[in-house]
């Protein structure tokens, strides 16, 4: 009896220590789950302290990008602006100056057809050009195109040579002038001086004085006539034109066409 009484005991002393170790062996595992959950609630903390820190600096970077695309927006804007009104205005000024070159076209067709006009009235009246006149002009005028000839010289060179052509032609019109030359005359060959008053006449007469006339332009050149009943009257108008006699007022033939 006493025998089973102690065997209960030990019984229950070992069943006792099996159940206090399973508690303790419980109790550490609860312990260890604990502490990893709080190991790994705090390392997702420090993760999300982590991205809340990084989210924090990136989203200012952020903010400052959008604040500079928004600022080369604006320019972006302005600089089309800028553009679309640089290119109205060059536009305006193409159209202006598309214009302008009609205008000129024009303009310069119509000077060319004056020019050639001009061009071919000088050269009709070159042949009743006194003969002096007619070699101080024979460069300028040798430069004149004939009719339906193509020239090579630009309207404005063209325009310059009628301008000195017309130039000289005036200043020799408005001036009085002696020359001497070989004159083919009724009576032959001799020797002359003539006195040019401009381009409508001219008197001459040979050294001697005895042979005197006038000139006059024709239709093919200048012509001469020999007037031995003015001879005296002209041999007074050279004398006085030289400084020889007073002047004084010379009745002379004129022939006037």
């Amino acid at each position: 009896m006493q025998n089973r009484k102690t065997l209960r005991l030990r019984a229950f002393s070992c069943i006792g220590l099996i159940t206090l170790a399973c508690l303790n062996a419980r109790a550490d595992t609860g312990l260890e789950e604990a502490r990893s959950s709080v190991s790994e609630w705090v390392a997702v903390e420090k993760l999300i302290s982590e991205e809340r820190s990084d989210w924090n600096a990136e989203s200012v970077i952020i903010a400052d990008m959008l604040d500079l695309l928004e600022q080369e927006k604006t320019s972006l804007v302005e600089r089309i602006e800028l553009a679309k009104n640089a290119t109205s205005e060059a536009d305006e000024k193409r159209s202006s100056l598309v214009e302008q070159r009609e205008e000129f076209i024009e303009a310069m067709d119509f000077l060319g057809s004056q020019v050639g006009k001009l061009e071919q009235m000088i050269v009709a009246l070159h042949a009743k050009f006194p003969p002096p006149l007619q070699e101080e002009v024979s460069i300028s005028f040798n430069r004149i195109p004939k009719a339906d000839v193509e020239s090579r010289l630009s309207l404005s060179q063209r325009l310059q040579t009628i301008v000195v052509v017309l130039s000289q032609a005036d200043k020799f019109n408005g001036g009085v002038q002696v020359v001497s030359k070989i004159q083919e005359l009724d009576s032959g060959p001799a020797e002359v001086d003539i006195l040019y008053f401009g381009l409508g006449g001219a008197f001459f007469q040979d050294k001697s004085g005895k042979y005197a006339g006038v000139g006059y332009p024709g239709t093919a050149g200048w012509e001469w006539k020999e007037t031995p009943e003015s001879a005296s009257a002209i041999s007074d108008l050279f004398a006085v034109y030289q400084g020889t006699t007073e002047a004084e007022f010379v009745r002379l033939p004129v022939n006037i066409r």
